[in-house]
């Protein structure tokens, strides 16, 4: 549901979506998309509607379906459904792409129904979605379809299992590579076993590095990295590819050899650097953008300097990907190159660092520099910096010539002046060009001049075509605004503009404050007393009394945050969820980095089943503050009931590094590492699990089988041994202890 904020925006904006719903079928493709596109931002459910039936319509537009994904309501997903069952065979190919953005048990029902349409688009884009949802249920019926004689969707099939990663498909995929003879197949099946990860097919990987076929190798090598062997058994595959003849090959072999440790491919750099092949060159660009090598600046730097485009291309990737502020220096130096291309992505990379430094250069490379690419990099550049020394080039590329220059320096001067600069911003709502008036329009929206709107409407109404299609832009970019009015602080002044709007229509606060005091008349005149009556009462055990008080309290003083949270934890403590989370998504509103609100939110969550919300709301605690340990303890637990293993192995290690972990932490994260094949590391926590607490069945369990798996059969004996006598009797697990060691002896 909308924000209060957000929904008066949509009110001020429905002139405009209303024009943005007709132009769904205009012949014109372009603003036929974009005005999808903006209505997707906008989120308003009552596009819906009319965005399915041009989903319908138009059958080859793209845009229709990201729209309604980016809407992302529910209203979406039953007239999405109807639709996918009642459209014509044109119009359902669309539907089960946009069904892609709905994770529920419905959409993967249909989906997997679609499998066996007799339309290879609808087959297509159903199994993309699967891949896109990830539902484990989805397996089965895409293993089943493994037979698919058309091979661009039979690759859809296997990329799509390699997304879900569930181990069930590791042995069908593994039989299938064994007796395919088409190259391009097994290429990505070897990848897809490698996204997997089932320890059991590691031997399957390493065979395929003997294939005939470069692209099986390539994507071997790639694979055989994932399974997070020891040093040496990876070095003793793939030490010799490190000269293989294929770019791709050899590229690969050394981001896998880097990464493990102890290797140093200088020697093999100073050759590729050299290599007559123009793709070995590429390569080393590629290589230098995704390894943390000591040395790569100056190889970049020669790179760029390269006679052909794609290494220089791959070189710029790997400079803007390397670059930090102590290459500021090396950076204005390449302003001055001969090659514009090596002089943009240098002025790119400044911004990126947001070197200060660079200012005084990219104003004078501003007034010399001829290339309108790189003078409207210039000024984006300025305005990610972000420092007031830029205002004066700033207004100048106001009038610059190129339409292109300003209207990125309307983008730039708001990052930089903010509402300082709405005078200077409503001049330029004159400009002739449609970008510029609509950037202006945006920004100033963004300072609270909501009459603006208004020129918006006019410009949907102009003949021009791109001048509708600016409109439309800019109306997508205020939607975006709207999603986000509520958390960022930069929307401060817009909120506050909005809050007022339409007064008239309502009654005032104080107003309401009275209304309510009247109705509340047994409670304390002044706010703290009132505050300090629902304190008393919560403290004396009068849960029920107090919990009316605060509830009256929050009508009189709806934004008053400590009661909101209040409330939140008053509901959270007496198991009533429901009402807690409304409490905890109020608090955070108000207050947008209230850390308890997040992350008793995600506990909420979790406690009534949406595992998905609680795993958003933990990690938006996380992106506050990223030390709280329990936190990502909370976190990896979720994670890896999802299976979703290195994610969950990562916040489990996080944590670690944070704060002690209890004993079953410790456990958890064996068991996190025991299904992901890494057992010594493994067995370490469950022996320190064991530790702390000598009384967990089930961690005993899980450390015999290890143990058995690796022919430890004695010492998984003494463990098991050591269990029965440590566990309480008649524990949970207890009876499966001792059916493993019944079948130990055997």
């Amino acid at each position: 549901m909308a924000s209060e904020h957000r929904a008066r925006g949509l009110v001020l904006l429905k002139p405009c979506t209303r024009k943005l719903v007709g132009y769904l079928s205009h012949q014109d493709s372009v603003l036929r998309g974009e005005s999808a596109r903006s209505l997707g931002r906008l989120g308003d459910a009552e596009a819906v509607s009319p965005l399915i039936e041009a989903l319908k319509r138009e059958k080859q537009d793209e845009q229709m379906p990201l729209a309604l994904a980016e809407i992302g309501q529910l209203s979406a997903l039953e007239p999405l459904l109807t639709a996918f069952s009642e459209a014509e065979r044109e119009g359902r190919p669309n539907i089960a792409l946009a069904l892609g953005s709905f994770p529920d048990s419905r959409v993967v029902n249909a989906l997997t129904k679609a499998l066996n349409d007799p339309d290879p688009n609808v087959r297509f884009n159903a199994i993309a979605s699967l891949g896109k949802i990830r539902d484990s249920m989805a397996v089965t019926p895409l293993i089943n379809c493994l037979n698919e004689s058309n091979e661009w969707i039979f690759l859809n099939i296997v990329d799509s299992l390699s997304k879900i990663a569930d181990h069930k498909a590791s042995g069908p995929l593994s039989n299938l590579f064994l007796k395919e003879p088409g190259e391009r197949k097994r290429a990505c099946i070897i990848s897809a076993l490698g996204r997997i990860r089932d320890p059991s097919t590691a031997n399957i990987v390493v065979k395929a590095l003997r294939d005939t076929d470069d692209r099986v190798k390539a994507n071997a090598v790639e694979a055989l990295a994932k399974f997070r062997f020891t040093r040496e058994r990876l070095v003793s595959h793939i030490q010799a590819f490190l000269k293989h003849p294929n770019h791709r090959v050899r590229g690969n072999a050394i981001i896998a050899l880097y990464e493990s440790g102890g290797f140093n491919p200088k020697v093999i750099f100073a050759a590729m650097k050299n290599d007559p092949d123009k793709w070995i060159r590429a390569t080393l660009g590629h290589v230098l953008s995704i390894i943390d090598y000591p040395e790569s600046i100056d190889l970049i730097v020669d790179l760029l300097k390269d006679e052909d485009g794609d290494v220089r291309k791959n070189a710029s990737k790997a400079l803007y990907k390397r670059a930090g502020q102590e290459e500021t220096e090396l950076l204005l130096f390449l302003l001055k190159d001969p090659s514009p291309f090596v002089r943009q992505q240098s002025v790119q990379t400044l911004g990126k660092i947001r070197a200060r430094a660079s200012i005084s250069h990219l104003q004078e490379m501003f007034y010399t520099e001829r290339n309108f690419k790189i003078r409207s990099s210039i000024i984006s550049t300025l305005g990610v910096i972000g420092d007031t020394e830029a205002i004066n080039v700033l207004k100048s590329a106001f009038r610059d010539r190129d339409s292109r220059v300003r209207a990125n320096a309307v983008e730039a001067i708001e990052k930089i002046w903010g509402s300082d600069c709405t005078d200077l911003l409503k001049q330029m709502l004159s400009d002739l060009d449609n970008r510029v008036k609509a950037n202006s329009v945006k920004a100033l929206f963004k300072m609270g001049e909501i009459s603006v709107v208004k020129m918006l409407e006019d410009m949907l109404s102009e003949q021009e075509i791109s001048a509708r299609v600016s409109a439309a832009y800019a109306i997508g970019q205020i939607g975006l605004m709207l999603r986000e009015i509520e958390k960022s602080p930069v929307y401060m002044t817009l909120k506050s503009v909005l809050g007022n709007m339409d007064n008239s229509k309502g009654k005032n606060k104080s107003a309401t404050t009275t209304e309510n005091k009247e109705k509340y008349s047994v409670y304390p005149e002044d706010q703290e007393s009132f505050r300090n009556l629902y304190l008393e009462q919560h403290n004396s055990g009068k849960y029920k009394d107090s919990m009316e008080t605060a509830k009256a309290f929050i009508q009189s003083w709806p934004e008053d945050i400590s009661a909101c949270l209040f409330l939140a934890n008053l509901n959270f403590q007496l198991s009533k969820f429901d009402e807690a989370i409304n409490y905890f998504k109020r608090t955070i509103e108000l207050d947008p980095f209230n850390l308890q609100a997040y992350g008793n939110l995600g506990i909420s969550c979790y406690k009534l089943g949406r595992t998905q919300e609680a795993i958003h709301y933990f990690k938006q605690s996380l992106k506050i503050q990223p030390d709280l340990f329990a936190v990502h303890f909370n976190l990896a637990n979720l994670l890896l009931k999802e299976d979703k293993l290195d994610e969950a192995i990562k916040h489990y290690e996080i944590g670690i590094k944070f704060g002690n972990p209890p004993p079953r932490i410790r456990a958890n994260l064996g068991y996190a590492y025991q299904k992901s094949g890494l057992y010594e590391q493994a067995l370490m926590q469950y022996e320190a699990s064991i530790e702390q607490d000598p009384h967990d069945p089930g961690v005993y369990y899980n450390w015999g089988l290890i143990l058995i798996r690796q022919g430890k059969k004695a010492q998984a004996k003494q463990i098991l041994a050591r269990a029965i006598h440590l566990v309480p009797p008649g524990a949970p697990g207890l009876k499966a202890i001792k059916e493993l060691i019944e079948r130990t002896s055997d």
